[in-house]
């Protein structure tokens, strides 16, 4: 469904910025080689702090959907901007790369453990580890493909009109996949199995 659908966006576009990061950090003129490693460690722990952060949240008030959606359509944003910065005409400072990077770990990142999450409580009582087994599988096997998919498309340039900046086609691929995510997710009104047996169990015993 489409929290396995965002689970798989998620993981294809971290795995891809993180198998990226030096070439496109160099052409934003970060050329240091622990400036580069930073950067790296910075956006995965960017992931790490920012799934624990959301996580916790959602796990608390169950809104899935809003901070799922919310996540993919700042990635977006991120993204662009990120891409603007790594492209050959216009020059971003190191901060503002850095931000830019750390912040797209921390609204990307999230998607994957509160996805995972989401599609246990919809596909309950199907078992928890086949389903999060089934996600990591479709996770990994998008990555692979889309990473050369990415590869390919870095050769291509987009130059933005009346203006002296330009995108590259990477970029663009990663845009179209979480853009496309997040209208595809828009649409999502599962109800949470899970949480409405836990309820039902717990009003009971009442």
């Amino acid at each position: 469904g489409v929290a396995t659908a965002s689970f798989v966006a998620s993981i294809g576009c971290t795995n891809v910025v993180s198998a990226f990061t030096a070439p496109a950090l160099a052409r934003a003129g970060l050329m240091d080689g622990m400036q580069i490693d930073l950067a790296g460690a910075g956006f995965q722990l960017a992931i790490v702090l920012g799934g624990i952060g959301l996580g916790g949240l959602v796990d608390r008030n169950k809104n899935f959907k809003l901070v799922i959606l919310s996540c993919l359509l700042s990635s977006v944003g991120l993204l662009a901007i990120l891409g603007v910065s790594e492209g050959y005409d216009a020059t971003f400072t190191p901060a503002v790369v850095f931000a830019l990077l750390f912040s797209l770990g921390a609204a990307a990142g999230p998607v994957q453990p509160i996805a995972a999450e989401l599609a246990v409580e919809v596909s309950y009582p199907c078992d928890e580890n086949a389903v999060e087994a089934t996600q990591q599988l479709a996770g990994n096997l998008f990555s692979a493909l889309l990473v050369p998919i990415c590869q390919s498309a870095a050769a291509y340039d987009l130059q933005m009109p009346g203006r002296a900046m330009d995108i590259r086609g990477d970029t663009l691929v990663l845009l179209a996949l979480v853009a496309a995510t997040a209208v595809a997710f828009s649409s999502f009104d599962a109800p949470l199995e899970r949480t409405r047996v836990d309820d039902e169990g717990a009003a009971a015993e009442l």
